[in-house]
């Protein structure tokens, strides 16, 4: 469902349950609080939670870090950042997990099959008995709501980095653009510089490259480049493979619907590992994206790419002992989760067993993810004739999130529940 179709939605119960079912001795680490000035709006739907797990077994898998992906960490003390009086568990700080939407409306998906919402995911490759998975400090997190940290403060260094990835694509750089932004710290109006654009051009065609702050790098190209058949897709990517920083690129296609049963795709590109743990990470945590405009014909080309900072925003924790994909359905169905979708879109029986058409392992870590940490991401239908507007046929999707982190490296924090007064 797109942002616009979401807003007709958007102003609903929220049922954020997150109180798992424990034993006596253990204690939840999620407290309640509900939402109480009447001038908060479905813009804010933030939901807080606390750490990942994800299947648990007799063996450990090798444990990678972002700058050694070859050795184990497994044995490593746990990096805590500095923070002093940090609560450990087994030697691993306890830890805390958001899910912050920047819009209004919610996480949901429009297909006529689940069959439709296959998005290259790869997590099927990490073995079944894997006990534990990496946990890292989102390094580019802030709690400011609007933003994330720096990752490029200075000028110099932004224009560097647009040098060379003009370079890369065969271009050299003509002129560049420093953004800034007014604001006031300490009482005080200062310019804070937000991103570089660079204007540049070489024997094959011209790019707009920019730079921003928080690490994104970007190139609009002219001409675009082909991008439909396999032929196609590979030369592209021979071109691109520079700046992208890939050796062996693996193309992952999404595809979700509006209420009118128009199919719109996102493409996103990612390093390939042998190691199934790590080719996780760089599909959730340090793949690009290429949009696509019409080309030839029916045909498609690329016609601008964004990269990130990847595993380089990312600081090591250690590695977590996490749950299993069938202790995690237990929980969504006890209702242990952390979602976005309105209550009321569900029928009256709420989530259950026959309405779960779909999960996969992701890590979450966008800018507002204070770490990157494993969650179970699940594919609920709900309920039929939703939104009413849709075209015959459609069905949704809602997108619940259960922690895969065990229970007991989980902080003690407070859980919006939803609600509005």
């Amino acid at each position: 469902m797109k942002a616009n179709e979401q807003l007709l939605y958007a102003l609903g119960t929220v049922d954020l349950r997150y109180m798992p079912d424990l034993t006596a001795k253990e204690r939840s680490p999620f407290l309640r609080w509900a939402a109480a000035a009447g001038g908060i709006c479905a813009a804010l739907l933030i939901a807080v939670l606390a750490v990942h797990q994800t299947r648990i077994g007799g063996n450990s898998a090798e444990l990678l870090t972002p700058d050694n992906p070859a050795d184990g960490v497994g044995c490593e003390q746990p990096d805590t950042g500095g923070r002093v009086g940090v609560e450990t568990v087994d030697g691993l700080p306890k830890i805390t997990a958001s899910l912050t939407t920047g819009g209004m409306g919610f996480e949901g998906l429009m297909a006529y099959s689940v069959d439709e919402l296959e998005n290259g995911n790869p997590w099927r490759e990490i073995p079944s008995d894997t006990a534990v998975l990496p946990v890292y400090e989102n390094l580019l997190y802030t709690d400011r709501w609007e933003e994330g940290a720096d990752y490029y403060t200075a000028e110099e260094d932004m224009r560097r980095v647009a040098e060379e990835a003009a370079q890369s694509l065969g271009m050299e750089v003509l002129s560049t653009k420093a953004d800034t932004i007014g604001e006031i710290r300490d009482t005080v109006q200062t310019e804070r510089l937000t991103s570089l654009t660079a204007e540049c051009a070489g024997e094959t065609g011209s790019a707009t490259i920019r730079v921003s702050r928080t690490g994104t790098v970007s190139a609009e190209m002219s001409p675009s480049l082909p991008f439909d058949t396999e032929e196609e897709r590979t030369a592209a990517l021979d071109i691109l493979s520079t700046f992208l920083g890939y050796r062996d690129a693996v193309i992952a296609e999404s595809g979700d619907r509006d209420i009118y049963g128009e199919l719109y795709t996102t493409v996103k590109v990612y390093e390939d590992s042998d190691d199934p743990v790590r080719k996780l990470l760089n599909y959730c945590a340090a793949s690009s994206r290429l949009a696509r405009v019409p080309g030839e014909g029916d045909g498609t080309d690329v016609h601008i790419v964004w990269k990130g900072p990847g595993l380089d925003g990312l600081n090591f924790l250690g590695g977590y002992p996490v749950v299993s994909e069938d202790e995690a359905r237990a929980m969504l169905l006890r209702g242990e989760y952390l979602t976005t979708v309105p209550a009321d879109t569900l029928p009256e029986s709420g989530i259950t067993g026959d309405r779960i058409d779909r999960v996969e392992l992701v890590y979450r870590c966008s800018l507002r993810d204070e770490y990157a940490e494993p969650y179970y991401r699940f594919f609920v239908r709900l309920r039929e004739g939703f939104p009413a507007s849709a075209v015959e046929g459609l069905l949704n999707w809602g997108i619940y999130y259960v922690p895969a982190v065990r229970v007991e490296y989980l902080a003690e924090i407070p859980v919006w529940d939803g609600s509005f007064n």
